[in-house]
This record gives C-alpha cells, structure tokens and sequence, in this order.
C-alpha cells in the first residue's frame, strides 16, 4: 500500500527585500517516510523549513498538512529540531523537558513517563537531573530531540540532527528517528551529512540558489542517472581510459580503481579494455552514491 502524502509544499516563494531566498518550490513528503532537504549554505533550506513551520508565510504557492494550509494550530502539532541550541542552561533537562511536554498537552504523568522511555532509549538517564551547561555537545543535541519528539508529532522537522555526535550517538539517534518512521511520524531531514540522509531518506529534493535542481525518490533518481559508475582491480597501467572520452578516476576507495563513465560507453567495453591492460580480478558497476548526484547538481560559487 503506497503511503498517502502527508506533507505538500506547492510552488512556495519568498524574498527578502531584493533576495529571492525561494523560488517555486515544491515537493511533497509521505507519511511514515524521511524526506531529505538537501543544498549548501545559503541556498533556502532554512527559509523553506520555516515556511513548513508556519514561522513565516510565503509570497506565494502554499503550505499543506494532509490537504489542510498549515496554521498555528496545525503546527503547535509538529516536532522541530532546529541547528541552534535552544535550551535554558541552568534549568535541570528533567524539568524544562517536562515543561515542553505539558505544553503540548501531555499529562504529568504521560509527560514523566515517556520523558523516562525516551531518556532510557538515548542513553541520557543519568543526565535528567542536570542543567545543559553541565552536558557534552552531544548530550545537549540528545535533550534536544527528546524535547522535539516527546508529544510524538505526526512531522518531525529535523535541521542537522547529528551535529555534535560521535559515530556511536549518530546510531542511537538513526535508530530513533528509524521508531518514530515506523510509528508513521513524518520526517523532514536537512544535513550536510550526505551518508545518513542516504541511508535514511525514501525522497530527496536538492536546492541551489532557492530553486530546485533535483528531486524525487532516491532509488529512481539513482537508476536512471546518465553516467555510470566502475569499481575494479587497481591497475597499474590506466591508459586504456583514453579511449574513453570523457571517462575519469575518482579517488580510490577500499584499495579499488573507482571511475567516472559518461553515457555512450557501454561498461562492457570499459571491461575488455581493461583486461587486456591486465589481470583483472574485480569489475562491477556501482550506482551513484548521494553525494556524487549532490556535486552533480549543485554548482560551485563563481568567483571574481
């Protein structure tokens, strides 16, 4: 059963004086799926989220939760977790988290509960009875997404969630937002961190310069790239590429010949050719990773 769209931003628009920040934009997010926004710095990623959020409303196009333009009631149904800390310092984690919850409603009792669960499942227990002051970056980030995730939002808007965790906290909180997918939550997912926005995404849309320069579902967008991807034996005579304009060596990985192979070039070919160079014991073609369809599509700041 296809999960229905949950999430839709239609042809939105926005501009700051002279600076269009967004462009007509639009993409459309399922229910029970994580939805990557992807772009460099600058390009519209944060005045989009805070569009979704209802923070600020667009010139134009439209925002719409399950059909619905996205309000303040709407909204205050959401989880955020933005890139800036947002904590008060000096108020212990237990008390501003239970604060946070019954602010949306939650019980004392439903509040103190699945403060514990959450605490219990991020590893922070031991932390609920201290100020954020007295925490790592990492632990801070935890507090953070427990405040985001407490009364269980049906979207969940999360803006460079592992910024400050080692990798075995960016499994603890993969594993998180991999429970609350499969609780149907909606999740919207901006990072730089291409690796989990691939592992973890269904759809992506890509920005540059506030437009749209590539979106749709990753495993489609994967399968009908143009150029292909070679991983073989690392050989030591490569001049056989010559015969492949256009072809080109990307930085080695795990010891293998990594290359670039433009459309027009039958990889079987690629295969004879470098056999013949010699003993060839690896050939396979690789689909593109997310960050080879990232530098794709985003073009480099011209310089003057």
């Amino acid at each position: 059963m296809t999960p229905e769209v949950t999430l839709d931003v239609d042809n939105i628009t926005k501009t700051f004086t002279n600076v269009r920040a967004v462009d007509g934009l639009s993409f459309s997010a399922k229910s029970g799926t994580v939805f990557g926004l992807l772009g460099p710095n600058g390009a519209g990623k944060t005045t989009t989220i805070r569009m979704v959020l209802d923070i600020i409303v667009p010139d134009s196009g439209a925002v719409r939760w399950q059909g619905k333009t996205v309000d303040g009631d709407i909204r205050r149904t959401f989880g955020y977790l933005p890139e800036e800390r947002g904590l008060y310092p000096k108020m212990k984690v237990r008390d501003q988290l239970m604060f946070l919850a019954q602010l949306h409603g939650l019980s004392a009792v439903d509040a103190k509960k699945t403060i514990e669960d959450l605490a219990t499942q991020l590893s922070l227990t031991e932390h609920l009875e201290k100020a954020p002051q007295e925490l790592s970056k990492g632990n801070q980030q935890k507090v953070q997404f427990i405040a985001a995730v407490v009364h269980a939002p049906p979207l969940l808007v999360l803006d460079e969630p592992f910024s400050g965790f080692d990798p075995v906290n960016v499994e603890v909180v993969k594993n998180s937002i991999r429970q609350l997918v499969a609780a149907e939550t909606t999740v919207l997912l901006s990072s730089h961190r291409m690796e989990q926005v691939e592992e973890l995404c269904e759809d992506v849309c890509i920005i540059d310069r506030s437009r749209a320069v590539q979106s749709g579902n990753l495993r489609e967008i994967k399968r009908n790239w143009p150029d292909r991807f070679i991983r073989m034996t690392q050989l030591p005579n490569t001049d056989f590429l010559k015969d492949f304009p256009g072809a080109s060596v990307l930085p080695s990985r795990n010891g293998y010949l990594d290359v670039k192979l433009p459309s027009g070039h039958a990889p079987a070919e690629l295969a004879r050719a470098a056999i013949a160079s010699g003993p060839l014991d690896h050939f396979e073609v690789v689909e593109p990773s997310l960050n080879d369809i990232y530098l794709a599509a985003v073009k480099p700041e011209q310089t003057t």
